[in-house]
């Protein structure tokens, strides 16, 4: 099994800095590169520097590290440096890692960033890095994959036609007669091909409201989740370009889409952009009137905004969630919004990003006297098991007495013992669960770190 070194030990103070070198640790530089963090709550007499054995029963996997060496000459063989690794919390528990040379001819530092978008990766593997070309093996024959962009490029590249309509719906379906396939069986590598083209035309969405609508369908679908195959960094930082400069046609229609469309690439998205979405959504939010259902599930899908606007938001949806439950109207998006908020196994945020378990408290003491067996009210259900369940860290587990009242109250709804297990004891995430938190389907072959 691989070693860990020890950079942060535990209960180390805050603003303490601590350095660790180890032998023969070197940095790539001018290319990105990415570090695999993982933390524990059970190696309590480690010491910064300490090499361990890795194991899947100690170690919880962090999002991973990343950082370019940005140097215009290397005093040094290859493309490689000699560094050292810092680590300190600050005052706020927040992580600060960096990089620092230990080449006194070519001295710098280098934050390592938390990179929320996990690649593709299986065991010790390297990652694969950014700059590398998923577009080379989207396992459909050039031919036909070129015939797919002749298409969307003569759809997005002229005027409306109503003689050749241009609609999602349509189009997906054109491309999947050209390809060969079912849109279900496009692999992230072949999406992520199709989404070069449709960026080519970006600009083309002011044609029409129909052209922008088709615009969004597709990029959602092209670049869900937002994170897993190289290169969806950059893919999103081109994405971001339409937050930038807006709709063309910001009326209902492509509102809504853009609320399903920065849904579907969440995972991919900055705590920054996170909250540059959410920001001018706040006023919605807050209105007498219900919000759209399709905002409500993107706030509950921006694992990244920080726990104390969680808050915030968990205090307007559990009071909107229980009267529309109690009048029997429509309480599914709250329902669901709330169990993302409140999951102790997220999709693909940190564990920083977990809500207290009072929080969780606070829901089921609002939530308690709904009929949770009720078949209008299943998503109360996946609200409470994700809430509920044991992820093996004494910081993010609940307490016993409250994990017992919710499995209770679980069974006497009728949840399959199966299920409850996760509530009694520590049940694995599997690949399946996280897969359904993202609610729709992933690319097949992504796998989800």
């Amino acid at each position: 099994s691989p070693s860990l070194v020890c950079l942060l030990p535990s209960g180390a103070p805050s603003e303490e800095t601590f350095q660790v070198a180890p032998e023969g640790l070197e940095l790539r530089v001018n290319r990105p590169v990415r570090f695999q963090p993982f933390y524990s709550t059970r190696r309590s007499r480690d010491q910064a520097g300490s090499v361990v054995r890795w194991n899947d029963r100690d170690f919880q996997r962090l999002p991973p590290f990343q950082t370019t060496a940005r140097l215009a000459v290397v005093d040094h063989e290859g493309d490689r440096l000699p560094v050292a690794l810092t680590a300190h919390l600050n005052e706020l528990g927040l992580l600060r890692v960096a990089c620092v040379s230990t080449n006194p001819n070519a001295p710098g530092t280098w934050p390592l960033e938390f990179d929320l978008r996990p690649h593709e990766s299986s065991g010790s593997k390297s990652p694969a890095r950014d700059d590398e070309a998923v577009e080379s093996n989207p396992g459909v024959e050039p031919k036909r994959l070129e015939s797919a962009r002749i298409r969307m490029a003569t759809l997005f590249s002229r005027p409306l036609d109503r003689r050749d309509k241009i609609s999602s719906a349509q189009l997906l379906k054109n491309l999947e007669q050209i390809l060969g396939r079912q849109k279900a069986d496009w692999t992230s590598p072949l999406i992520r091909s199709l989404w070069s083209s449709l960026d080519e035309y970006f600009l083309n969405r002011q044609q029409s409201v129909e052209h922008e609508e088709t615009w969004l369908i597709l990029a959602g679908y092209f670049l869900r989740p937002g994170f897993g195959a190289p290169g969806d960094h950059a893919r999103i930082d081109q994405l971001w370009r339409l937050h930038t400069e807006g709709l063309k046609y910001p009326g209902k229609r492509n509102q809504l889409q853009i609320y399903i469309l920065w849904r579907r690439v969440a995972g991919g998205l900055s705590r920054e952009r996170q909250e540059a979405i959410l920001a001018p959504e706040l006023p919605r939010l807050r209105a007498p009137t219900h919000p759209p259902a399709e905002l409500i599930r993107l706030v509950g899908s921006l694992e990244r905004i920080e726990v104390p606007a969680k808050t915030v938001i968990l205090e307007q949806f559990l009071p909107a969630a229980h009267d529309l439950a109690a009048q029997n109207q429509h309480a599914g998006p709250h329902l669901v919004a709330l169990g993302l908020l409140l999951n102790r196994g997220l999709f693909y945020a940190g564990p920083e990003f977990i809500m207290p378990a009072a929080d969780v408290e606070k829901a089921y003491d609002a939530l308690s006297d709904l009929d949770w067996a009720d078949p209008h009210l299943v998503e109360i259900q996946t609200l409470f098991l994700r809430a509920g369940r044991i992820v093996n860290d004494a910081k993010i587990d609940l307490p016993k007495s409250l994990r017992e009242r919710i499995a209770s109250k679980l069974q006497k709804a009728g949840v399959a013992p199966s299920k409850l297990a996760r509530l009694r004891s520590y049940v694995p995430i599997g690949v399946a669960d996280r897969a359904s938190l993202f609610g729709e389907s992933l690319p097949p072959g992504l796998i989800i770190s």
